[in-house]
Parts: C-alpha cells; sequence; structure tokens
C-alpha cells in the first residue's frame, strides 16, 4: 500500500531491501502471500520474454538473500522452497495489503448488518494503510505494475464505499473536502462522481453539485463520446427538483 518496506525488531527499524531485482522477487512473493509462486512467473517478472540462461541460478541467489534478511527480522523459515517455485509466509497482520483485505471485509459485514458508524470506521481504518501509489520504483516489472493496479483499483472501491456510508451517516463534509484531489486522478470514476455531487448536495452547495455533474458529462463526451449512466442522470434530476427522489 505504498513503497516496498520491511521492518522489524523491537525498535521496528526499515530493513535494507537489496537490489532492485531482488526487491521485485520479494514484491511478487508478497503481492502473493501465503500462496506458491512458480519459478516460471518470478522469471517473468525479472525479464519480462527476455531471461539470461543463468535466470533461474540468480533466482535462488536472491531468495537465498532475502531468506537470510528475513530471518534477521524475526521472519525465519517464513521463504520456502517448493515444488517449482516459493512461498512467503505472512500473517494477516503483518502485512498491509491483507489488513485492508480483512478491513474492508469486515467493513462489508457491518454495512450488511446496518452498523454504519462501525463500517465507516473500518473503512478509515483500511484506507489510512495507504501510503500513496503502490510498489512505485518497481513498476519496471509488468508483473508488479499489474499488481499494483490491481491494488489501487481495490483502494478506490473501498474509498467509494466509505464515502457512501459517511454520506449515509449525514457527513458530507468529510467528502467534500477529501474527494478532489482522486476526482482529478481518476476523472473516469462514475461513484466517485455521484459521492462529490452527494456529498456538495447535502452541504447546502447545489450550484457546485449541478458543475460537478456537468464536468463530468463533458468529459465523458470529450473522451468516450458517451452519456452519464441514466443513474447517474436520475441523481442529477432529482437535484433539479429539490431533492425529493435522491
Amino acid at each position: 500500500m505504498g513503497p516496498l518496506s520491511v521492518v522489524g525488531g523491537d525498535e521496528r527499524r526499515p530493513v535494507p531491501l537489496g537490489p532492485l531485482k531482488q526487491r521485485i522477487v520479494l514484491a511478487v512473493l508478497l503481492c502473493h502471500p501465503n500462496d506458491l509462486v512458480s519459478v516460471e512467473s518470478l522469471v517473468d517478472a525479472l525479464w519480462d520474454g527476455g531471461p539470461p540462461k543463468t535466470a533461474r541460478k540468480n533466482i535462488q541467489v536472491y531468495v537465498s538473500a532475502l531468506r537470510r534478511l528475513l530471518e534477521d527480522v524475526e521472519a525465519g523459515g517464513r521463504l520456502v522452497c517448493r515444488a517449482g517455485g516459493y512461498l512467503l509466509q505472512v500473517g494477516d497482520e503483518e502485512l498491509d495489503s491483507l489488513r485492508f483485505r480483512d478491513l474492508s471485509h469486515a467493513a462489508r459485514v457491518a454495512s450488511r448488518q446496518g452498523a454504519l458508524d462501525s463500517a465507516a470506521g473500518l473503512l478509515r481504518e483500511a484506507l489510512n494503510l495507504w501510503s500513496g501509489p503502490s510498489l512505485p520504483e518497481l513498476r519496471c516489472s509488468r508483473a508488479v505494475s499489474d499488481e499494483a493496479d490491481r491494488l489501487g483499483k481495490r483502494y478506490l472501491q473501498v474509498y467509494e464505499d466509505w464515502a457512501e456510508t459517511e454520506l449515509r451517516l449525514g457527513n458530507p463534509e468529510v467528502i467534500a473536502d477529501t474527494i478532489g484531489e482522486l476526482l482529478e486522478l481518476h476523472p473516469q470514476r462514475e461513484r466517485l462522481r455521484a459521492a462529490h455531487m452527494d456529498a456538495l448536495f447535502q452541504l447546502g452547495r447545489q450550484t457546485e453539485a449541478f458543475g460537478v455533474y456537468d464536468e463530468y458529462r463533458q468529459f465523458l463526451a470529450g473522451e468516450f463520446g458517451l452519456d452519464p449512466s441514466p443513474a447517474l442522470e436520475a441523481r442529477y434530476r432529482s437535484m433539479l427538483t429539490g431533492g425529493r427522489s435522491l
């Protein structure tokens, strides 16, 4: 949920992770925690179709170095060799992406049970794990870049869940104050647009809410030749009539 880092020891100090390809190996293993990652997948992640003849030997060297590093931070025996690949054993509380998954799942359960305050808190806790784009320094690897994009999309979905939950709780100000930056980065996300419109409308800033819709309509028309979805158009028309069916 940000740049790759490992901390360990009683003082939770950062651990130096070695050269680029070694860090890519660790990132790929962490993107598939507790699952076997084949040697072929690691070769592809490191060399993307053009591996040297020594590729497998190089991976063995990287794994051996990582094993020593992880043993130094109280994770001895967790990076194991299995038939055809390697597996990194990680607890749910030790890896941000696993904590993010568990928190967002717990929030969905709470929301289904009507515990919106609890759901909002869990979603906010999950979002706080995010420290910027995932693994930006390792995107030279296509495999890592694909996984980072997947995590980024999951972050957006959880933010949208949180925003909609806060709106249901009657807290539009926290949405209106934070959503603008995400919209600049992801102008095509309709759920973000809808949440922004709703937040502004609930705050009595109707003209701004209408402007968000019009900006989105123009963006879709210019970029894709499309119109907003019927659901968003219905939301907009409801706002024009005072939000009676919002």
